[in-house]
């Protein structure tokens, strides 16, 4: 099992060295990966949230200022040479489906293969506002989105049409890395999502905080054998609040058959990455 960190790129006090530092120091203390979120604004109202029991909320005080996920991790690629880069998660729809194939694709080869896109429709009407694209298009909208994306990915010519995207005839470029295909995993919030998410990823993206609701995640795509990515928080009853535990939460995860976890990064982050390391060499003394 792979073990990261979620950077904190979004918030009043955000700065971009430092979350540069931040990631060479994970790499550093032999973490696998680094993860950043994909927000465009925070209004002033609250909002309804699909899926969610709460009928409407007020989005997080970090979305007001949040780096751009892809930008922040071309710079961390070129402090790093080993750890992979990820997304939790790319409001796909928000986004032309050419364009960010191209921009991660870029990404992948700027930093040797070291992409891994977790994906989502996205759900803020007022970011599906701003971005010109009509809520109504998750769901089918995010399964035609992935497929073009993965045209592109594919060799020259490209060529797509689907329900929602189409492509003439055209080479696309650059490719991913070495013409791998960048792996995306699909998060959701929902029953039918998640089924959604084991039908068209590359692997599943549940952000859970409790053991009950991951293991009723991973029942209802078990059958799939999709790999499992979780993201998950420090403290909030997966991951353990006390350090001395966190080699046996690992193990527990592993146990579950989560495939890689990340947790997000408080603001006590240089403490914390040291002690996930100490914990993750416990978990895994041997490197596989």
């Amino acid at each position: 099992m792979k073990v990261g960190v979620a950077l904190a790129n979004g918030g009043a006090r955000v700065d971009g060295g430092d979350l540069v530092r931040l990631a060479v120091r994970a790499e550093e203390a032999g973490l696998d990966s680094v993860w950043v979120m994909d927000r465009w604004l925070r209004p002033h109202a609250a909002v309804d949230m699909p899926g969610v029991p709460v009928p409407v909320v007020m989005p997080a005080e970090s979305y007001a200022t949040v780096f751009d996920p892809i930008e922040l991790l071309t710079f961390i690629a070129a402090r790093t040479s080993r750890i992979l880069l990820g997304t939790s998660a790319i409001n796909v729809l928000y986004h032309p489906p050419v364009l960010l194939a191209r921009r991660l694709a870029t990404l992948d080869q700027l930093s040797g293969g070291r992409v891994i896109a977790g994906v989502t429709s996205g759900w803020m009407a007022e970011e599906f506002a701003v971005a010109g694209v009509p809520r109504e298009h998750r769901g089918g909208g995010l399964d035609d989105h992935l497929a073009a994306m993965r045209a592109v990915w594919g060799p020259n010519p490209v060529r797509h049409e689907g329900s929602h995207y189409s492509i003439a005839t055209s080479d696309i470029g650059p490719k991913p890395f070495q013409d791998r295909r960048i792996p995306l995993f699909v998060g959701f919030t929902t029953e039918a999502g998640a089924r959604r998410a084991a039908r068209i990823g590359d692997g599943i993206h549940p952000y859970r905080n409790d053991v009950d609701g991951l293991a009723a995640d991973l029942a209802k795509v078990r059958d799939s054998g999709k790999p499992v990515v979780l993201r998950t928080d420090v403290g909030a009853g997966i991951f353990s609040a006390d350090p001395a535990s966190w080699g046996e939460d690992l193990l527990r995860l592993a146990g579950l058959g989560v495939d890689h976890v990340f947790v997000q990064l408080d603001a006590d982050a240089d403490a914390r990455l040291d002690l996930l390391g100490e914990a993750l060499r416990a978990f895994r003394p041997v490197d596989q």
